[in-house]
């Protein structure tokens, strides 16, 4: 492992002060990753989290199949300390790990967390793992070598805890788990309610009239916030003297192709299902908006639509025609908010119990 990571940030060093001199200019493109590990004499995946670190710091930009490009040359070294126009030192980091984000869920966030740790006096540093349990692990080693003085993690799906965010409890690191729970890990979690949201789109379907209600959902993975959503759908179910129809069940990616997310795969599992249930639905309950967009799509296509009313978590918030679906929207301002002020309580060391903030969504009625 340290040699590994000694190539990774010798090539990363080597490529960002070429592009510092000026030997590598802006908007060139860097010789494809191959002939890069040819010319290094390294592995491909070696190549690949070298230039992933630069594309973080925003001095190249990768194309899916075209390559990367340089898109600025960087400003300072990570060793030179920056100051401020007043002469005061740089900003002190804190670092962030996202899963992904997009228009539904997460952009919201990232803005806020950047206007709060800036308003607190420091600078947010984003970083995102991709659904990749590996780049999660070299984020937070990254992360933590460049000296951030905390550490909020969206970490990633999987039946297996990551090593190294244990690491960070075992070294005491300040570090928040926001949007999911790691259960038996002693980690502060700021996230949804995700019971809460789910139940309350249960109880919006009763109250339309809808008695035929199913659960389609992303297969959970031992993820807490799906396992939450789920839960919440049945009890809502309960609550409501509710026999649920068949649930349908498509499976976890990751995110490095979000196009294979949403694409062929969910709309086969999908279609199968609504052709077999379908006729005896009115309502469905989707825990992800990705999820719902293609059910509506396909409900169209089956001439199913004005049968059955869908409803999710989340919608798209970015755009002229939103809120078709009546969705709960994650309150992401006040994620935000919660998740930095008990970080910073952490990095100031004030003694705190670990605790779950579960942050109640916002009802939206749809078109």
């Amino acid at each position: 492992m340290e040699k590994e990571k000694f190539l990774y940030e010798s090539v990363y060093e080597d490529l960002k002060q070429q592009i510092s001199r000026g030997s590598l200019k802006t908007d060139e493109r860097l010789k494809p990753e191959n002939e890069l590990a040819e010319e290094y004499q390294v592995s491909a995946i070696t190549i690949k989290k070298a230039l992933s670190m630069l594309a973080d710091e925003g001095v190249v930009k990768r194309i899916r199949g075209k390559g990367s490009f340089v898109t600025a040359a960087p400003a300072v070294s990570e060793n030179v300390v920056e100051t401020g126009t007043d002469g005061d030192t740089a900003k002190e980091m804190i670092g962030v790990i996202f899963e992904h984000i997009s228009s539904s869920f997460g952009l919201e966030m990232l803005y806020a967390l950047d206007r709060q740790a800036q308003n607190a006096g420091y600078r947010l540093f984003p970083c995102f793992s991709y659904g990749e349990r590996d780049i999660e692990t070299e984020k937070i080693q990254y992360l933590r070598s460049i000296g951030v003085k905390g550490l909020l993690v969206m970490p990633v799906h999987g039946r297996h805890y990551n090593t190294e965010i244990l690491k960070l409890v075992i070294d005491e690191f300040p570090t928040v788990l926001i949007d999911k729970a790691m259960e038996g890990v002693p980690l502060d979690s700021v996230r949804s309610d995700g019971e809460l949201c789910t139940r309350q789109l249960v109880d919006y379907l009763y109250q339309k009239g809808k008695r035929n209600i199913s659960l389609i959902t992303v297969d959970e993975r031992d993820t807490s916030s799906l396992i939450e959503r789920k839960r919440g759908f049945y009890q809502g179910m309960e609550d409501n003297h509710l026999s649920a129809q068949p649930e349908c069940v498509v499976p976890c990616m990751n995110y490095q192709d979000s196009f294979a997310v949403y694409g062929d795969i969910y709309r086969k599992l999908i279609r199968k299902y609504l052709q077999d249930y379908g006729k005896q639905l009115d309502g469905i309950v989707c825990s992800e908006y990705g999820v719902a967009m293609q059910v509506e799509l396909i409900l169209e296509e089956e001439d199913l639509k004005d049968s059955i009313e869908v409803c999710c978590i989340d919608e798209n918030y970015i755009g002229p025609d939103q809120y078709q679906m009546t969705h709960i929207k994650q309150d992401e301002e006040k994620i935000a908010r919660c998740a930095l002020e008990v970080l910073l309580k952490k990095i100031h060391g004030e003694a705190m119990e670990q605790r779950d903030y579960l942050i109640p969504g916002i009802f939206v009625q749809g078109k």
